[in-house]
């Protein structure tokens, strides 16, 4: 049914000027059309009083949390966002459109040592995750929800269909969390973070001065119409995010680009003089048009899309007949 969504919104984009720092490459991406999707962002709501982020209850789990959304507004909570506090930091496993009323979060833990409460309600960190976090997480995600989503798919066809309860079906998008901990790892090793709780959010501090050095060369130079941004690593195709309409986009660049930054300092290396970031998008943009696309209900408000092929997969939420994110990787090995 949504499956045609990705390709017309592939089709869409418009190639900006190529931003470079060191190893880094991120190319803006405009769009023909204009989504008209209303929704906030997490750090909008949170600080607005509309959304509180708690556990699910005073014992916690560690792979779900509870939103509250008071509204009048869905929340969009993007693909790998951290929220800080409670009994342990967290990211989100999939982009997650949370509407009016409660929601249960699937999510993953980016603090493997510490499990007691340092708030009661979370707060939204300052990043998204590194694109190499979240491809840790994003095969399980995707071969768990679909393989479910299948499941039920045949149950209606031989029963008919049934409600689904929010709370089963965000169970769908479970990572697996001893991967997104390996990432973490791997990352404050190579940073030399020394968090005495195995923190995410201070592997970041501990790489903030090399980050700014990184990042001021792209923090400006964002296009005002740019929906999106094709990033490269030493030339090679790191990740692929759209989120529409431009002002959301806009509004969370800094916590993508934090990731983006990240990205480079852990890969290193340097773009070779060959490298034609434009060619490169216009081949990336037929390979995930010709893509493999399956459906099912999203964790909350709308249509989870996953896409794969021989050399990227990905994901996408489709609300009210539009695409309002679409993220993209490099396939990996099993």
């Amino acid at each position: 049914m949504y499956r045609h969504n990705v390709k017309e919104a592939i089709g869409t984009l418009r190639l900006g000027a190529p931003m470079s720092e060191g190893s880094l490459c991120i190319l803006p991406l405009e769009s023909a059309t204009k989504a008209k999707a209303r929704y906030v962002l997490l750090d909008q709501a949170i600080s607005r009083g509309t959304l509180t982020i708690t556990e699910v209850s005073e014992a916690g789990s560690v792979p779900y949390l509870q939103a509250v959304n008071k509204g009048p507004w869905p929340v969009l909570i993007f693909d790998g966002e951290e929220v800080v506090g409670a009994k342990q930091n967290r990211i989100a496993n999939a982009t997650i459109l949370v509407g009016v009323g409660k929601t249960v979060l699937p999510v993953s833990c980016v603090e493997q040592g510490r499990w007691s409460h340092r708030t009661h309600a979370f707060g939204s960190g300052t990043y998204a995750s590194h694109p190499s976090l979240r491809l840790a997480k994003e095969r399980q995600v995707r071969e768990r929800s679909m393989t479910e989503a299948r499941r039920r798919e045949a149950d209606a066809r031989s029963a008919g269909p049934q409600a689904e309860v929010q709370s089963v079906r965000a169970q769908r998008f479970m990572a697996d969390q001893g991967k997104v901990w390996d990432e973490v790892e791997r990352t404050s090793r190579i940073l030399g973070s020394d968090s005495p709780t195995m923190a995410m959010a201070d592997a970041y501090e501990t790489g903030k001065r090399d980050l700014d050095n990184i990042l001021r060369a792209f923090e400006s130079s964002l296009p005002g119409e740019a929906v999106a941004t094709l990033v490269f690593v030493g030339g090679e195709f790191v990740c692929l995010d759209v989120l529409q309409p431009a002002k959301r986009f806009a509004h969370l660049y800094p916590k993508l680009l934090r990731g983006y930054g990240l990205e480079a300092l852990l890969q290193g290396g340097a773009t070779p003089q060959d490298f034609d970031p434009e060619s490169s998008a216009l081949r990336l943009f037929a390979e995930i048009a010709g893509a493999r696309v399956e459906e099912q209900p999203a964790a909350d408000l709308g249509y989870d899309l996953r896409l794969e092929t021989k050399r990227v997969s990905g994901s996408a939420l489709v609300w009210q007949d539009e695409l309002i994110q679409l993220s993209v990787f490099p396939q990996v090995a099993v």
